[in-house]
């Protein structure tokens, strides 16, 4: 499905070649080839290659980044998964209707899985960088897999999510008028709406909306309001403008516009 090709499968800091070579053969089982490697531990060609079997292409083409921002750059959602819950991780969504909401929008934008180290998965200051999460549901009293498990999981119900969607257009297809109305907009990559996130961080510490010593609480939330509904160049082009002057009304820039004002009207 041309779908398929729109997804990302982004190992942070990967600790076992073996788990790197087992994904690649997760994701050629299930029509993916978009491997990404942040920071590996280790690349043991012979051991990841052991793993990955028939899927040494998607292994050979698997590319190296030295962080997760760098990873993730041209992609328009980053969803990052986990199996802990409470705080900002409470409102990760089951994985079966996640992948059907994400396969309606992968035809227009690039989607990036992140899936964090072996030993911990995500920390919160990679989350930071992720607009969406999901988590696999599993039995309550174990509930962390392996990363190559988690990997074929999620390409598995992503890829039945593509083929459900596929039937849906070829039904569409006999009513024109109704597909064109269900195609997704093209959101921006994280290259710009990271940025602006960032901008708009510093603009509500300045007015006072958030504290600077713990920001990350609220800017949680509003990166999830942002990834839930996605992000046009000209709404990301408002939102900087917003940032702007949210910080020229803090530093002062108002009282200069009030003083111009005032003086027009005196020379009236």
């Amino acid at each position: 499905m041309a779908s398929r090709e729109r997804f990302a499968f982004v190992l942070f800091k990967p600790q076992s070649a073996g788990n790197i070579g087992a994904a690649a053969r997760a994701l050629k089982n299930m029509g993916f080839d978009d491997l990404r490697l942040v920071a590996p531990g280790t690349l043991k060609s012979r051991e990841a290659a052991a793993m990955a079997v028939h899927a040494d292409d998607v292994l050979a083409r698997a590319t190296v980044y030295p962080d997760l921002a760098a990873a993730i750059a041209d992609c328009s959602v980053a969803v990052g998964t986990t199996s802990r819950r409470g705080g900002y991780r409470s409102r990760a969504n089951p994985l079966r209707a996640a992948a059907a909401e994400l396969d309606a929008i992968a035809g227009s934008n690039k989607i990036a899985i992140v899936f964090g180290r072996e030993d911990r998965g995500l920390t919160n200051r990679e989350l930071k960088l992720c607009n969406r999460l999901v988590t696999i549901p599993t039995a309550p009293e174990y509930p962390s897999l392996n990363l190559a498990q988690a990997v074929v999981v999620v390409a598995y119900e992503l890829m039945m999510a593509a083929g459900e969607s596929a039937a849906a257009e070829i039904e569409a297809a006999r009513a024109p008028q109704f597909a064109a109305a269900a195609r997704a907009p093209h959101f921006v990559a994280a290259a710009i709406s990271d940025p602006m996130l960032a901008r708009m961080e510093e603009a509500l510490v300045s007015i006072g909306f958030i504290p600077d010593d713990n920001p990350d609480h609220i800017m949680f939330a509003i990166r999830e309001i942002l990834g839930r509904s996605g992000l046009t160049a000209r709404e990301a082009e408002i939102l900087n403008g917003m940032a702007r002057q949210m910080r020229w009304v803090a530093e002062g820039g108002y009282r200069t516009l009030a003083e111009k004002r005032r003086a027009g009207k005196k020379l009236r």
